[in-house]
């Protein structure tokens, strides 16, 4: 095998890695409009049923899913985030990671070791709920705060 060959190998190493990391990206993508698209008729049959039977535990009901679902759609956007950020770390090979990896934290800073303990236990509190960052997107605080809001409202009017 000469050296051309090994580093053709190499460039379709990538290409392949990319393609498996994008592939991730997309079903992190899809689960997220999943989300929504599963939210909207449990919320107006919920809403919609407390609204005519004035029920306040069915209004509720549809204010803990908007809740539940809008924290399942926050974590699928970061984790579609952080696969990005590995996109771009194996893209443009600004941190070593290995080949075919798919694991996130690759991407990112570690956590010192000389951290504190409040320190280490917020690192793996961000591994499982997200930042404000994420909580604040265009495709989260509008969509569910609206029909958190709308939630009050009728719990308000059922009242």
């Amino acid at each position: 095998m000469t050296g051309n060959d090994e580093s053709a190998a190499s460039a379709e190493d990538l290409r392949k890695h990319l393609d498996f990391i994008q592939a991730v990206v997309t079903r992190m993508s899809a689960a997220s409009s999943a989300t929504k698209g599963w939210l909207l008729p449990v919320v107006s049959a919920t809403y919609g049923y407390a609204l005519t039977k004035n029920t306040v535990s069915v209004a509720l009901l549809g204010l803990l899913s908007v809740v539940l679902f809008a924290f399942l759609d926050a974590n699928y956007l970061r984790q579609e985030q952080g696969y990005r950020a590995l996109y771009d770390a194996v893209a443009r090979k600004t941190r070593p990671v290995p080949l075919f990896s798919l694991a996130i934290e690759d991407a990112l800073d570690p956590t010192p070791a000389h951290s504190t303990p409040w320190g280490r236990a917020k690192g793996r509190m961000q591994k499982w709920f997200p930042g404000r960052r994420v909580w604040c997107s265009w495709s989260i605080a509008p969509f569910y705060g609206l029909l958190f809001v709308v939630g009050v409202v009728v719990f308000v009017v059922a009242r």
